[in-house]
């Protein structure tokens, strides 16, 4: 029986983590996306539903054979999310701009374009959008855009949302023209909480 929820595809996936709040959702994860082995297992242990792929997306033949797997399993996707490695965008890295590791996301567009989702989300390090005066995250958001998406981004801070946890990332969520334009949600947590929470922790552990 055909399932009616939204599916998805996790490319750069790791062990399953973005995909894991996504499933949570409500939607169904397809396939997820990697060249490390563990990794790839750990998704087939924890999502026995979902198809565990190895393809190395420095390589952009790569595509050809993600959309053979999708055609093969009979699955229209509708939302492609991940987070290409950052490494090269961190403000902690050397910060190159001919870093090979910050053109992964170009296999990001090129699936986006190939499979034309409804939706999309790239998860990432803040500095990207302002790194190298904003040339990165421009040529992101133009190329999307030429292929007929709608894009808004944010930093979210994961404790503005109940995760005792301080950690800010950026959003790029595209949404098909057509569709409209998205709008993050507000806040459910008051700095305050968080800020109570990073003390108490602190006092815990000295």
């Amino acid at each position: 029986m055909s399932s009616n929820k939204l599916k998805f595809i996790d490319i750069f996936s790791g062990c399953g983590g973005l995909s894991l709040g996504f499933q949570n959702a409500g939607y169904e994860f397809v396939m997820g996306i990697d060249n490390d082995m563990p990794s790839l297992e750990t998704i087939k242990h924890n999502f026995p539903n979902a198809l565990a792929e190895n393809f190395d997306l420095f390589n952009l033949d790569s595509i050809e054979g993600i959309k053979s797997s999708l055609e093969n399993s009979n699955n229209n996707i509708d939302a492609i999310i991940g987070g290409p490695p950052c490494q090269g965008f961190s403000l902690t890295g050397k910060r190159r701009f001919d870093d090979p590791r910050n053109r992964l996301y170009l296999s990001f567009i090129e699936l986006v374009k190939e499979l034309s989702p409804k939706a999309f989300l790239i998860e990432n390090v803040p500095g990207v959008k302002n790194l190298y005066g904003g040339r990165i995250y421009r040529e992101i958001e133009e190329r999307f855009s030429k292929i007929g998406y709608s894009i808004t981004s944010d930093i979210l801070n994961s404790a503005d949302f109940g995760v005792p946890q301080i950690r800010k990332r950026l959003f790029i969520i595209g949404l098909k023209e057509e569709i409209g334009v998205f709008e993050f949600p507000e806040k459910t947590h008051h700095q305050a909480v968080y800020i109570h929470f990073h003390s108490a922790w602190n006092v815990h552990l000295t």
